[in-house]
């Protein structure tokens, strides 16, 4: 036998010994035949029926997936939107709860002030004295005791300029003076003498 052209890796090798030739089973079996009367046969026409009720049928069952499908995909995306929209009325029914609380707290705070303000203007200092002198034993201060202050009536509000700062060092030079007068007047007692 020659050998076969091609890729060696696909040659085939034949062996030189010889076999009996066996032959295939297909040819070995002998085929029957069976004659199917005429009558038995299905007409042309009901054949034609038959595939055209069957591609009804799978244009039908067709329909109905792709109707199915159609119908989830909408439903998937109503129900995607309902979920978003869920969600964002629960942060704002949230965030109304928030604003409500804040303004209650605002309301307490303002009357919270009212009624410290309300009990400090119905404050008697004379009264609180008496009790502190008669229940206590608070005595009055001596002479040497006591310490006036001075204090303005309305406040005194300092801007800054940003141009020439001579009006304000005279002044802090003023403050600076008066300040060491006043340490300088102050006398320093030595106890034991």
């Amino acid at each position: 036998m020659p050998a076969f052209d091609g890729n060696l890796a696909l040659k085939r090798i034949v062996k030189s010994t010889s076999r009996p030739a066996t032959r295939p089973a297909w040819e070995t079996e002998t085929i029957k035949t069976r004659r199917i009367p005429v009558s038995a046969t299905p007409d042309a026409d009901q054949i034609l029926k038959q595939r055209t009720l069957a591609v009804r049928r799978a244009l039908s069952r067709r329909r109905l997936r792709l109707l199915a499908t159609m119908v989830f995909l909408v439903l998937f995306t109503a129900g995607t939107f309902g979920v978003m929209v869920y969600r964002q009325a629960k942060i704002l029914e949230r965030n109304f709860a928030v604003v409500a609380m804040e303004l209650e707290i605002q309301k307490n705070q303002k009357e919270s002030g009212q009624i410290r303000e309300a009990l400090a203007q119905q404050t008697n200092l004379d009264e609180i004295r008496k009790q502190a002198i008669a229940r206590l034993g608070l005595q009055d201060p001596a002479r040497s005791q006591q310490v006036a202050v001075n204090v303005p009536d309305t406040d005194r509000i300092v801007f800054v300029r940003d141009g020439s700062g001579a009006s304000d060092d005279a002044y802090l030079n003023g403050v600076f003076a008066s300040i060491e007068q006043y340490f300088k007047t102050i006398s320093i007692g030595v106890q034991g003498d």
